[in-house]
């Protein structure tokens, strides 16, 4: 709490000095520093550096490559099946179970569907 108290104090005691130095100072030197600092060739230059440095972040991030919604890309990666049947053997796990471990895979979405629908009726 004295730490809060501290900090409190301080906070107002810096906005009075700030509110005292302003009223002392006239609007015209306030005018007359503006100025100064707007035609310092020092403060152009880091003005002019900073613009080019903005304009080449700006052009950079254009040029990333958009968000990519069709993540049909990325489901081709459920698609691959690594044959791991000889690490498979070596840890007593037979070629059967491997192959049964596929047939239980999950199914994609086409299959699925395929599935689902009704079969055809066959001509007799």
């Amino acid at each position: 709490m004295r730490k809060f108290t501290s900090f409190l104090f301080g906070v107002v005691l810096g906005a009075a000095a700030g509110v005292v130095a302003a009223s002392l100072v006239s609007d015209d030197k306030v005018k007359e520093v503006k100025d100064k600092i707007k035609s310092n060739p020092n403060v152009e230059d880091l003005k002019e550096k900073y613009d080019n440095g903005t304009e080449i972040l700006k052009n950079q991030l254009a040029s990333f490559p958009k968000n990519v919604e069709d993540d049909s890309e990325l489901k081709d990666f459920d698609d691959i099946v690594i044959d791991d049947s000889e690490s498979a053997e070596a840890d007593g796990k037979s070629a059967a179970e491997s192959a049964s471990d596929l047939e239980n895979a999950e199914k994609d979405e086409d299959d699925k569907a395929a599935d689902d629908a009704p079969a055809a009726p066959t001509a007799e």
